[in-house]
């Protein structure tokens, strides 16, 4: 049969329409969006108990000697991680990876989707700068290190475990005959008490030196106690770096003299 001139131009273009409809059809089906898997953690509690899709990530160093602790200490740095976390990672802005009191959990692949992904407020995402390699190396760097002597935060799990006991409803004090004696604080203590620990370590540099280098440079210096009272009174800047000393003036002048007295002891 032989079409009109005006009918073939018509009937290619229904032609090329329901070709580009099956077409559009055609790649639309099975290409839904879908959740990606994220990454499974011993510590995950599943509803129900149906666990959704994930990954099992597995450090690969994990199983045997962490030959890139050196390298990963070289990153750290490289990294400017020291700046926010302080030196060898005791904390300083942010917190401390050091003291094994992780928010979102300490396992290898935990602290690998911390540093590859980032974290809210503050915490950037590194993956896309350091690669896989690079931030395992980073894990394998902080799982290596020593948990310091003083700790100077307070585990968040601890926290919530003494939660229910704040609730509770407070008794009336029993009188007594005679108050017990107050314990006295040792210099140590006062070291976290007053926030010390916060920069400084007993043997190991941190944002400030180590105590038991402020011992050494004052050792046999005439009236050092009285000088190191002065510096850690009013604070300073320019003699272990560049981060600055702030004042402690809340610190009380017996207190003070004796945490003073402690760290000379340490020379």
């Amino acid at each position: 049969m032989q079409l009109s001139p005006l009918v073939a131009p018509l009937c290619v273009s229904a032609a090329l329409c329901a070709a580009g409809c099956s077409k559009t059809t055609s790649s639309s089906e099975g290409t839904a969006p879908s959740v990606p898997p994220g990454i499974h953690y011993e510590a995950h509690v599943a509803a129900a108990g149906v666990p959704p899709p994930a990954i099992d990530l597995r450090n690969p160093h994990a199983a045997g000697v962490r030959a890139n602790v050196a390298a990963g200490g070289n990153l750290f740095g490289s990294m400017n991680c020291d700046g926010c976390h302080g030196g060898g990672g005791s904390g300083w802005v942010g917190p401390s990876l050091i003291d094994r009191r992780w928010r979102y959990g300490g396992a290898d692949e935990e602290i690998f989707s911390s540093i590859y992904f980032g974290r809210p407020k503050g915490m950037p995402a590194y993956g896309g700068v350091i690669g896989v390699d690079g931030v395992w190396t980073l894990v394998e760097y902080l799982k290596a290190q020593t948990v310091p002597p003083v700790v100077p935060t307070t585990s968040y799990e601890i926290m919530d475990r003494a939660a229910p006991a704040a609730l509770a409803p407070a008794t009336a004090p029993q009188p007594s005959p005679s108050a017990a004696p107050a314990t006295p604080v040792s210099p140590r203590q006062m070291l976290t008490d007053y926030g010390c620990v916060a920069c400084h370590t007993i043997d190991r540099k941190g944002v400030g030196p180590a105590l038991k280098d402020v011992a050494a440079r004052y050792k046999g210096q005439p009236d050092a106690e009285n000088k190191l009272a002065e510096k850690v009174r009013n604070g300073g800047s320019g003699v272990w770096g560049s981060v600055p000393m702030p004042p402690n003036t809340q610190v009380p002048d017996a207190d003070l003299h004796a945490l003073v007295k402690y760290i000379l002891s340490l020379g």
